[in-house]
């Protein structure tokens, strides 16, 4: 082996093998670009689980007022199913009206 592949061999090999290296780190399956998409989405995704949080919360409130206290009852079931005490007045809207 003469002198320049020896030089070669030394200086170009190390530099290859560390931009490799580079190359991995940034852009690589666990490099971070991905890192940073993944921290995104966890953001996201945790943004959304609040919400979701919220909205399952308000519905076993609802659900627990539905259960325990017999004038919720009575206007879900005026609402839902028409059904109203005898003497009673219902004034239907169309929806959409103001």
């Amino acid at each position: 082996m003469d002198i320049l592949q020896q030089r070669l061999l030394w200086n170009v090999l190390p530099t290859v093998v560390v931009g490799v290296i580079l190359y991995l780190a940034v852009w690589g399956e666990n490099g971070l670009v991905k890192h940073r998409e993944l921290t995104a989405d966890l953001a996201k995704t945790e943004r959304r689980l609040d919400l979701v949080q919220g909205e399952n919360a308000s519905l076993e409130r609802e659900v627990a007022r539905l259960r325990d206290d017999p004038g919720t009852q009575s206007r879900a079931a005026a609402e839902e199913l028409l059904l109203v005490p005898e003497h009673s007045t219902v004034y239907r809207f169309p929806e959409g009206t103001p």
